[in-house]
């Protein structure tokens, strides 16, 4: 088994789309701005807080200056602090996995695009931070998902090594993030992925936590095998 886990948050561990949708709304209609959907919140939250803000504003109207993008951002984290979970699922199984690979003393980290102004209070208030040693979102460092330099501090955090360590995700990102960084990953299918997933290099897909664990075994006993 690997010694290390890094996990994706949002399409991953969590269904957060609800919130952040409301969210982002809640801050356009203070700025006179109509709504985006549910649908579109899913194509834009991958790319994190600045960037989902400056693509609202170009879906919703005339495309936003940097002094609007500031503000819509300010406004819409500034609304999902204040409510982080109110829509917010757990996605099924994920904690039994969690205190699954806790308890076999495996090491467990995420590595996400979203900032740490809605990171933590989202973790908090679902009571999942504690699982993880290290928690690298996507303003920690100047880089972010698909670079591999994400995945690597989170990596270095966690005190985990190289050969030793499984990604797990549900967009391009995370697979393109844990291929440039040359760790295995675990695509989970009901996540936001944005393209179809046999184009994506993955090591495997699962479609419930349920089966996590014995895909990683799997993929664990292949690259001992293929390194004998």
């Amino acid at each position: 088994m690997f010694d290390a886990l890094i996990f994706d948050l949002d399409g991953t561990i969590i269904d957060s789309v609800p919130d952040v949708c409301a969210s982002i709304n809640r801050a356009l209609d203070s700025m006179g701005r109509p709504p985006i959907t549910i649908e579109n919140t899913k194509e834009l939250v991958r790319f994190g807080a600045h960037t989902l803000c400056d693509k609202a504003l170009a879906i919703t109207g005339e495309p936003g200056n940097q002094d609007d993008i500031r503000l819509l951002e300010t406004k819409f984290l500034d609304n999902y602090r204040k409510n982080p979970s109110e829509h917010t699922s757990i996605f099924p199984g994920a904690v039994d996995a969690l205190n699954q690979f806790r308890d076999y003393g495996i090491k467990l980290g995420i590595c996400t695009n979203k900032p740490e102004a809605t990171c933590f209070p989202v973790l908090d208030a679902l009571k999942l931070r504690h699982y993880f040693s290290s928690i690298i979102c996507g303003d920690t460092i100047k880089f972010k998902k698909p670079d591999p330099r994400h995945v690597y501090y989170t990596m270095n955090k966690m005190g985990a090594e190289l050969g030793n360590t499984a990604f797990i995700g549900d967009s391009e990102d995370d697979i393109k993030a844990a291929n440039n960084a040359g760790i295995p990953s675990v695509l989970v299918t009901f996540g936001y992925c944005h393209v179809p997933f046999d184009s994506l290099h993955v090591d495997a897909r699962i479609d419930h936590y349920e089966k996590l664990n014995m895909t990683l075994r799997s993929i664990a006993s292949k690259r001992s095998k293929h390194s004998d």
